[in-house]
């Protein structure tokens, strides 16, 4: 696909709570809708015109980006269709150059993916770790690795790091569930090191449209000095609070497909502490410090806290982690860089 200007995209994203590009840099989305509205607004920039077809009740015009809901698609050809994360009737029988971008890493209903295989000239994922996934599932053929998704890279390009980083703070800001329980046990480990060290947690459920269960949570860490449980954030908070932090502090026991909040946090220039398994071994890379190992274990625990300890307290070695990260974290993971992987994977692998 040669150009943009004037070019008609879909978006089909039949998946979770409605959302709109507003929806994002207020009260949040999840990972796959955060890609969905950055990935259609640079679309939008290189001048093309964008549909974004999701559960939202009635239409929206965002940053150049139409909202609309799944059943006020219309007739109108588009020249590109892309298809989010599983199969939606909506994309059935339209013409014009098919993706389908996996965002997951959990093969809940084979069918549904290879329906959407089967449908699209490429299929996507962000990561190696999701594409040897789905290719298990539904074969390898016309299967790609982007290697990247969009984050906001402009929220963190304005200032460089060094002049914001003042206190010895450490940030979770993933899923609770996704390891979360083990801060209770590593960070007083960690705060018996550097007495002044504070653990500030953001995020809870209601992403997803579940309960937040802030209480639980708050009652978990009740009697942990140096926590600070917010909970669910703005956006604008959460970027304040990951350009504060000098560690993401992140004992992931979760298959995580890509993880955004660790690019984000690298591109903020807190340095992700984290598991060196799943797709985090290839998004974080060089850019943190990957422990081998499972959470729970006396070894990682051992490694976490000392990582963690040296990243606060050696502005040295914190820098260099801050340098590799952020630099990748800011050309790989923009919006636009992501777009042109897309299409990439399309030319590469559109029917001639």
């Amino acid at each position: 696909m040669s150009g943009l200007q004037g070019r008609r995209v879909l978006f089909v994203c039949e998946l979770g709570p409605p959302f709109t590009g507003n929806t994002y840099r207020t009260t949040g989305v999840g990972g796959t809708e955060s890609c969905v509205v950055l990935l259609a607004e640079a679309f939008a920039e290189r001048g093309a015109s964008v549909v974004v077809a999701n559960r939202v009740p009635v239409a929206s015009v965002e940053r150049a980006v139409q909202y609309v809901p799944l059943e006020a698609i219309g007739t109108a050809a588009s020249d590109l269709i892309v298809l989010w994360k599983r199969w939606s009737e909506a994309a059935a029988g339209r013409p014009g150059a098919k993706v389908f971008l996996w965002t997951d890493a959990h093969i809940a209903d084979d069918a549904n993916l290879a329906r959407c295989r089967e449908w699209a000239d490429v299929s996507c994922t962000l990561s190696e770790f999701q594409r040897h996934r789905l290719a298990a599932a539904t074969g390898g053929a016309r299967l790609v690795s982007l290697a990247c998704a969009p984050i906001a890279t402009a929220d963190y390009a304005a200032t460089s790091p060094q002049t914001e980083k003042t206190e010895r703070l450490l940030l979770y800001c993933s899923v609770p569930d996704r390891g979360l329980y083990y801060l209770k046990d590593l960070f007083p480990r960690i705060r018996r090191r550097v007495p002044d060290a504070r653990l500030v947690i953001t995020s809870d459920f209601t992403l997803w449209g579940a309960e937040p269960a802030k209480a639980t949570f708050l009652r978990f860490f009740e009697d942990s000095e140096g926590v600070d449980y917010l909970g669910h954030v703005s956006r604008a908070e959460l970027v304040a609070w990951q350009r504060r932090a000098r560690v993401m502090a992140y004992p992931c026991q979760f298959e995580e497909g890509f993880c955004l909040a660790a690019a984000e946090c690298m591109a903020a220039g807190a340095v992700p502490v984290t598991t060196g398994r799943y797709a985090l071994v290839q998004t974080v890379a060089d850019g943190g410090v990957l422990i081998g190992g499972h959470p729970r274990g006396w070894l990682y625990h051992r490694r976490f806290v000392r990582a963690c300890v040296e990243l606060l307290t050696d502005d040295q070695r914190w820098q260099g982690y801050v340098e590799r990260g952020r630099s990748r974290a800011l050309r790989d993971f923009a919006p636009g860089h992501v777009l042109d992987r897309v299409l990439q994977a399309l030319e590469s692998h559109a029917p001639r």
